[in-house]
């Protein structure tokens, strides 16, 4: 049994939890501070001695659990909204949470929907709650049957709605489509991510109640990712004893910089590439799929002709001077940080590949899916066994994986990649340090970059089925596709 009292420890020392928090809110330590002394003193003994069913002393009982808590707290402080919107309050932990940032923010009330709680006479109700019902912060709404509210009230301007109602299929579904119908604008917040089948395996490390799954649907994260179409919707989560998912609109405008690693040196004059893999045809390939207004060549010692070639192609180009494919993409690294947003979507490329058409919307695609680092090269090395050359974690001609879709493509999640690889900015400033490690030569380590990733911090890699794009040396082509054609 997990104890809450025993996981803000846990969770702070957690590098997976504490890479999510830096992802999504930078410097979140202020405000954690401001949460762990309310939580600690306040919060906690009041969901230990009153939250219902006599089991409030442990996670994933029913309340959200400290990192939960934090992460909702840590949201309204931010995003700062006039109004919220709460399905489920049951004993009435996370209302309270709600609650207290609307009051450190001096701004904002929240409506709170449950068809079976009292807030007046259940025994399970802690004191908190009613504080803040008694100081007009909270607004409850019983007994009232959740999606008959949201029809109800269509026109309340809810800026953040959270959702730990029925956890059941059909009521999880019409809630999802009611929200979205009304509320499109809202960010959306739902207990019971980490309890999803659609969630990766890594979850069942938070769970403090396993058996649970054998129990209950936990239909949510299906429902809000079937109703809030991927294109305009970005979805994603934070692990927990049952962990919150994250439906947030995307801004409209999507678009991908290409950040082009261009040198008229050879790496490794040993590796025989196919005859078209030329520097001018392959730059020429993904100025095609990208566009040249979103090209920025990266040149390291370029010599005369070649900078003019690429001036005659109208690319912006910056000149280094390092001789080297390491401080080259670290040249490109910096560059895509300092010119993009965290939400931006950036692809580091090296000079030697071909893609396929269509990549570029492929890539945004596996993006707007996934929130880590995409890649269109199905590396050969994953069917190729350890001891016949190829990864050291492939048997049996193929690696133990997961597939996922969106809609033109199937994604399998792989173990490496090479440094060539599209993610989100965010994504890049999360993991600098841990890219820097296995840059800091002459050549990138990309193999031990993407394994210690994955490790220590849960991000693997995802790769397209089949792939959309090859590094272009002949012993290593991505399968399926006759790339000497291209």
């Amino acid at each position: 049994m997990i104890l809450l009292k025993d996981l803000p420890e846990k969770y702070k020392n957690d590098p997976i939890i504490i890479n999510q928090l830096e992802n999504e809110f930078g410097d979140y330590k202020d405000l954690e501070n401001e949460y762990d002394e309310w939580w600690e003193n306040i919060l906690l003994p009041q969901i230990i001695s009153q939250s219902s069913n006599g089991n409030g002393a442990q996670a994933g009982a029913g309340p959200v659990d400290y990192n939960e808590g934090k992460i909702l707290y840590i949201f309204v402080r931010n995003l700062k909204p006039s109004k919220v919107l709460e399905m489920g309050y049951a004993s009435g932990c996370s209302s309270a949470i709600i609650a207290r940032a609307l009051e450190v923010n001096n701004k904002g009330v929240l409506h709170t929907v449950d068809f079976k709680s009292n807030p007046f006479k259940d025994k399970w109700i802690i004191d908190e709650f009613k504080k803040y019902i008694n100081i007009d912060l909270i607004k409850p709404f019983y007994p009232k049957d959740g999606i008959e509210f949201i029809n109800e009230h269509t026109d309340e301007g809810y800026e953040l709605v959270f959702s730990d109602a029925s956890h059941e299929l059909e009521f999880c579904d019409s809630l999802a489509k009611n929200l979205f119908k009304y509320y499109p604008n809202a960010l959306h917040i739902y207990h019971e991510w980490s309890f999803s089948n659609l969630s990766p395996k890594v979850a069942q490390d938070y769970l403090s109640i396993l058996e649970n799954l054998k129990h209950q649907a936990f239909a949510e994260r299906g429902s809000f990712e079937k109703h809030f179409p991927i294109k305009d919707y970005e979805h994603y989560g934070f692990y927990g004893s049952c962990g919150l998912g994250i439906v947030k609109k995307r801004n409209t405008n999507i678009n991908m910089k290409v950040y082009y690693r261009l040198s008229n040196l050879e790496a490794g004059m040993s590796k025989k590439k196919i005859h078209n893999a030329t520097k001018k045809h392959c730059l020429e390939n993904c100025i095609t799929e990208f566009g040249s207004d979103n090209i920025t060549i990266v040149g390291d010692k370029l010599n005369d002709e070649t900078k003019s070639y690429v001036k005659s192609l109208n690319l912006k180009l910056i000149e280094v001077n390092n001789g080297s494919g390491a401080g080259t993409f670290r040249d490109a690294l910096d560059l895509a940080i300092k010119e993009n947003k965290d939400s931006d979507f950036v692809y580091l490329l090296e000079d030697d590949f071909l893609h396929k058409s269509n990549s570029k919307n492929l890539l945004i695609e596996g993006l707007l899916k996934y929130n880590g680092y995409v890649t269109l090269y199905d590396h050969p090395d994953k069917y190729i066994n350890k001891e016949n050359g190829g990864n050291p974690f492939i048997e049996q001609e193929g690696e133990v994986t997961r597939l996922v879709k969106t809609d033109s493509v199937h994604w399998k999640i792989t173990n490496s990649t090479v440094m060539s690889f599209a993610c989100k900015v965010s994504r890049l400033k999360s993991d600098y340090e841990l890219i820097l490690k296995h840059s800091s030569d002459n050549i990138t380590d990309s193999f031990r970059f993407f394994t210690e990733l994955s490790k220590n911090k849960g991000i693997p890699v995802i790769s397209s089925i089949p792939g959309y794009s090859t590094h272009c040396e002949s012993a290593w082509l991505s399968p399926l596709t006759d790339w000497i054609k291209m």
